[in-house]
């Protein structure tokens, strides 16, 4: 099953405004769907109200990239991708969150914006903290990745912002799925999915089927890289 065609069915109705958090694959997923929309017709926008790796340094296959307001001036007449972030001053390698009121006003030019709303250090789990993820109120969807490698390791090397040693086990994967601060932060109910990368080397759900989600959350494992959804779980 195709895994972009069936998130963009769930989330991407046109208006729609995706915020992606957790670890383990949110840019690939980002930049995987906004390819599959602009190919689908639309009229995307790409950003973040946390950091990315400069387009200088990373592939996201857009069209055009913005670093300032001159984006409010850019009218989108076609199929495009577009990246809109500001470049960080202190950090050369990064784009950083653009205005937050920019993005709401861009809401009514792309048919569909992805904000990738979380940082993880490229680590599966991500524990968050007050600060974050950083999902703006007009969001529409939010999509929840957890990279499926993480699952029997140690959380000291597994999961950006876990202050405990302990093994992803069920237990814990159970505490993450219902702590305030774990996958599930700032999901919108009723307009949520949590996505389980990495299932191309994974082959053993049974741990991902014994946990108990939020009854309004679709759950699959996936491999953004390959673009298959493997496994509906709820």
């Amino acid at each position: 099953m195709d895994l972009y065609k069936t998130l963009a069915g769930r989330a991407a109705e046109d208006g729609a405004f995706i915020s992606l958090t957790g670890g383990g694959g949110k840019t690939t997923l980002m930049i995987k769907l906004a390819s599959y929309l602009r190919n689908a017709g639309k009229r995307v926008l790409i950003t973040t109200t946390t950091r990315l790796m400069s387009p200088r340094f990373h592939n996201y296959m857009t069209d055009r990239f913005f670093c300032d307001d001159s984006v409010l001036s850019y009218v989108p007449e076609g199929p495009c991708s577009v990246l809109y972030a500001i470049e960080a001053e202190d950090r050369k390698n990064k784009v950083c969150c653009p205005p937050i009121e920019n993005l709401n006003l861009l809401r009514s030019r792309y048919d569909v914006i992805i904000n990738e709303a979380d940082g993880s250090k490229r680590l599966p789990l991500k524990v968050h903290t007050q600060r974050d993820p950083v999902i703006p109120p007009f969001s529409t969807y939010t999509i929840s990745v957890m990279g499926l490698w993480g699952i029997g390791k140690r959380t000291a090397d597994v999961a950006f912002g876990e202050g405990r040693d302990l093994v992803v086990d069920e237990n814990y994967l159970q505490w993450y799925l219902e702590d305030s601060e774990g996958l599930l932060k700032g999901s919108l109910p009723g307009h949520r999915a949590i996505v389980f990368n990495g299932a191309e080397d994974f082959e053993n759900t049974s741990i991902l089927k014994n946990l108990k989600y939020p009854d309004d959350v679709f759950v699959c494992t996936a491999s953004e890289q390959k673009g298959e959804l493997y496994e509906q779980i709820q």
